[in-house]
């Protein structure tokens, strides 16, 4: 029995059971099999693709853990091919005027051809949607397992141009590496790890992007950046240098990464974009939503005059346009009414059901068809209760948080209650029109 034959037969096994009694099988390594099995377990639904082929190796389950999904990794890629192909003037004048000064050597790449660095390869999900774009990828990995299960991953998945290097990525080794292969775009996800623990400031991070920067864009190379979904946005556009889009990348319903990109030379306004990984719509398209700080500083938003009634839609901005901050833009660019200042809840008086689930908002968020409304107070709370019980509990902008609404929601049921619909949702909402409490049905899948 090989290594690939013994985690297919254990991969349902107790993990500690398995390694307590590794002498059952001698030629096995069984602490390596296990740690396998712990990540492919992670795998199964993050990359399917290679969860589908035991033959894949991943020494580290923290690996399979943090790396990319595969929808996430094609989203960067797309990402990638969208800012290479479409340079400014300003960016190509820098790069031929660095090239001009210090002469790479010369490559057989016809013109057009993207070639993408990724100085923290890791598993290696990243490189396997870059070399899908690319005509040639590095895969840069100081860590000795995940770089060796990366040759032997990526070349079994078929990923010819990739060409492999274990530097440590320092300000005095990274120039060389990029000089012996003149990426068009550096790619880098920093270790968000110090000390067994989590930090996310980027020059905490291994290796410090800020302290590499300017390195990589004096080049004429454009760098994209992966930073922590928890990340300031305004403090990382202060800290990093002409970032012409901030990428911030909804997945399964959560805000999975920010993705900053910079051009050499770019000095406008930088583009918030989001974007949803989980949608087969290539960034740049009409499938995320584009816009500046200035033009939400901008945007005048629509209040409710009067209650929202019976059969009207809400709109509830999901994880990643909520991380966007364009509460205000929301209102001003899809034709919606803000609930209350400080809600970030939407109705619209023309919007249909159809409409809102296939429309561009759809991606972004959660629509809801508003079944019931009543003044906030201890007796429609009770009224409440006995009308929807089990249904899912939100409050916005009331001096009572989600948890507290439901517990006195739950102390209001009545012994006579009915079923409730699964998609049953009650909001407390303190609008521009009152103190409101809202029973509504979500809408879509």
């Amino acid at each position: 029995m090989d290594l690939c034959d013994f985690i297919i037969e254990h991969e349902n096994d107790d993990l500690s059971s398995l390694v307590l009694h590794r002498d059952r099988w001698p030629g096995i390594d069984v602490a390596l099999a296990a740690e396998c099995i712990s990540a492919r377990r992670k795998l199964r639904f993050k990359v399917s693709e290679w969860y589908a082929d035991p033959a894949i190796i991943c020494p580290l389950s923290l690996s399979a853990e943090q790396c990319s999904s595969t929808a996430t990794a094609a989203y960067k890629a797309a990402v990638v091919r969208g800012a290479v192909r479409s340079a400014t003037a300003t960016h190509e004048a820098r790069s031929k005027n660095f090239r001009a000064q210090h002469p790479w050597p010369r490559r057989d790449n016809p013109d057009g051809d993207i070639r993408i660095a990724d100085l923290t390869g890791g598993l290696g999900v990243d490189c396997w949607q870059f070399s899908k774009v690319a005509s040639a990828v590095l895969y840069n990995e100081m860590n000795p397992p995940l770089f060796e299960a990366a040759q032997a991953n990526l070349s079994r998945l078929g990923c010819g141009n990739v060409e492999f290097s274990k530097v440590c990525i320092s300000p005095s080794t990274l120039p060389g590496l990029l000089d012996a292969f003149r990426p068009d775009l550096v790619f880098a996800d920093p270790a968000r790890r110090s000390g067994g623990r989590k930090v996310f400031l980027p020059e905490d991070c291994s290796p410090d992007i800020l302290a590499l920067q300017d390195i990589i864009l004096d080049r004429g190379c454009r760098l994209l950046v992966k930073l922590s979904p928890m990340a300031d946005i305004s403090l990382m556009l202060r800290k990093f240098h002409n970032v012409k889009e901030l990428h911030i990348v909804e997945a399964d319903g959560e805000c999975k990464e920010l993705l900053l990109l910079m051009e050499p030379g770019f000095d406008g306004e930088c583009t918030l974009v989001v974007g949803n990984a989980g949608r087969s719509v290539p960034p740049g398209s009409t499938g995320d939503i584009r816009f500046t700080l200035g033009e939400e500083k901008a945007a005048e938003p629509a209040f409710i005059s009067r209650e929202p009634e019976p059969g009207q839609i809400l709109f509830e901005p999901g994880a990643a346009l909520s991380k966007s901050g364009a509460f205000n833009l929301i209102s001003a660019r899809f034709g919606l009414e803000k609930l209350g200042k400080d809600a970030h809840l939407y109705c619209g008086s023309q919007l249909s059901a159809d409409s809102a689930i296939s429309g561009a908002l759809a991606p972004f968020g959660k629509f809801y068809e508003i079944l019931e409304t009543a003044p906030f107070g201890n007796q429609s709370i009770r009224d409440f209760a006995a009308r929807w019980p089990g249904a899912d509990v939100t409050a916005r902008a009331l001096p009572i948080n989600s948890d507290a609404l439901r517990q006195k929601l739950a102390l209001g049921k009545k012994k006579s209650q009915t079923a409730t619909p699964s998609n049953g949702h009650i909001f407390a909402v303190g609008t521009s029109v009152g103190r409101l409490l809202m029973a509504c049905r979500k809408l879509g899948s």
